[in-house]
């Protein structure tokens, strides 16, 4: 029987293997179809039938991990409180169905993990390829553009709240670690700076310390992250929004901000418990650019790791006078402008003496300096490349969801933003058909479940693959294989 099904029908294993989860999509795409249909039905039942008046059914469609779930919704008309009359959908509203569009936050999770790591057009494809639902490179597009928006408008109250002493954060630590950092990327024509093609998109993390995760791999401890191309005070005040949603400010005592000594960075340093650091990878990255011999190059970092600071500046002063070359003379003069306006961050906050709070148990106080990192994983590798070119709004967005990403938050985020509660009055029901499908009854020719309306197995384009797994389903040896 089966040897026949996979080579007369032209069915190898991996074809089989998809007809299968494409019969088993379509399936569980119709017991939600069932599913809807009861609640709205409760919901009916259930009305203030004064306040309520039944208008009649409309039809539309849910995307889903499973596939497109056609389902029907009464609309009833009703009084609002200025006297108006409008139209409004009990299930819509029971179930929050507007939150994306008709995307469920499931899909829309999905759908922003792969639009983390590839094109818009690529996601689409793994989408299509991994779920039910065929979806296109504009509605995965859609679906970002959503999301961030949302995030936008979460991140704004968090700055309002932030802003009151209202912040919502429960961790309590005495120290915060936070780094910031720029990635330039290539903008389209109507957000494109009067000179060049760039412009920086600004990028913030904060935590509480260093967890030890592995063999000499450790992890940042309750990282935030935050990122857009607001102006220095704007940025700020949404930095500091994210950091009071999730830590206690109260109760920090001491933060060290590590940069590229930026002035947005610097207006940071808002009061005199926020120490900077110059980050070590641009401080090693400029002596490299800057200095052109060798032996005098060394001699900077030498100087500059001995924290003989006055005597690394003199240094680079003398020998920018001496050096024949104007443009090396320039650039020696640019290094020493930039150490000089950033003198009060080249020593390593570990070794200036500051009284740091003991860490708690697990947790370690370590170098700074993971924001190049940070920066690299989060939007570089993302946004730089591809020849890909973007609006200020659609490299906003698609930040938001990067930021969440390397938090390890990115499902929780969007599953909070777009919450399908199923109210408690309706379980029972639901229960009752999902128990009755998964437990199907014999009728002495296969099986039959509980499902109303239209038959996906047998009313749909009869495939070969179709065929097959009826044929299977209807013969007695083919229900009953085992594996040896």
């Amino acid at each position: 029987m089966m040897k026949t099904i996979l080579s007369e029908k032209g069915l190898d294993f991996n074809a089989l293997e998809k007809e299968i989860f494409k019969i088993g999509c379509e399936f569980a795409a119709g017991l939600m179809s069932q599913v809807l249909d009861i609640m709205d039905a409760c919901l009916k039942n259930e009305r203030d039938k004064k306040q309520y008046r039944h208008k009649g059914k409309r039809w539309t469609s849910l995307k889903t991990l499973m596939g497109e779930v056609p389902y029907g919704r009464t609309v009833y008309e009703t009084k609002l409180e200025n006297g108006e009359t409008a139209c409004v959908y009990l299930l819509d509203e029971a179930l929050r169905l507007d939150t994306f569009g008709k995307v469920t936050s499931n899909l829309a999770a999905r759908i922003a993990e792969c639009v983390s790591v590839c094109s818009y057009r690529e996601a689409a494809e793994k989408v299509s390829s991994m779920t039910g639902q065929t979806i296109s490179h504009g509605g995965a597009w859609n679906v970002i553009q959503d999301l961030g928006k949302k995030l936008s408008e979460v991140e704004e109250e968090q700055a309002k709240r932030a802003s009151s002493g209202q912040g919502l954060g429960e961790i309590v630590t005495p120290i915060l670690f936070e780094e910031a950092d720029g990635v330039w990327i290539n903008m389209q024509r109507k957000d494109r700076p009067k000179k060049g093609r760039k412009c920086e998109m600004k990028m913030a993390a904060a935590y509480d310390g260093w967890e030890l995760e592995g063999k000499d791999r450790y992890t940042l401890r309750n990282k935030v992250m935050v990122c857009g191309f607001e102006d220095s005070k704007s940025f700020q005040s949404k930095k500091e929004g994210a950091i009071a949603a999730v830590f206690n400010t109260d109760e920090i005592t001491m933060r060290i901000l590590n940069g590229d000594g930026g002035g947005w960075i610097k207006a940071g340093l808002f009061d005199a418990d926020v120490h900077f650091q110059l980050d070590p990878f641009h401080k090693n990255r400029e002596i490299t650019r800057k200095v052109k011999d060798e032996k005098q190059r060394e001699t900077v970092k030498k100087l500059l790791e001995e924290k003989r600071i006055e005597d690394m500046l003199a240094y680079i002063k003398g020998i920018a006078e001496l050096a024949e070359e104007e443009a090396e003379k320039k650039k020696l003069h640019e290094l020493y402008e930039y150490f000089s306006s950033n003198k009060e961050g080249l020593i390593p906050y570990q070794e200036r003496g500051l009284k740091l709070p003991e860490p708690p148990e697990g947790v370690e106080y370590r170098n700074l300096g993971t924001m190049e990192h940070q920066v690299c994983d989060t939007a570089a590798k993302r946004m730089k490349h591809q020849k890909a070119s973007w609006s200020k709004s659609g490299a906003g967005n698609l930040g938001r969801i990067l930021c969440r990403k390397v938090c390890g938050n990115l499902y929780d985020t969007v599953t909070t933003l777009s919450r399908m509660a199923l109210p408690e009055r309706y379980i029972e029901t639901i229960e009752e058909v999902l128990s009755a499908a998964k437990a199907p009854k014999k009728d002495g020719r296969g099986y039959l479940y509980p499902v109303r309306g239209r038959n996906p197995f047998t009313e749909a384009f009869m495939t070969n693959g179709r065929k097959a797994i009826l044929s299977m389903l209807g013969d007695r040896s083919g229900s009953e294989l085992i594996y040896r």
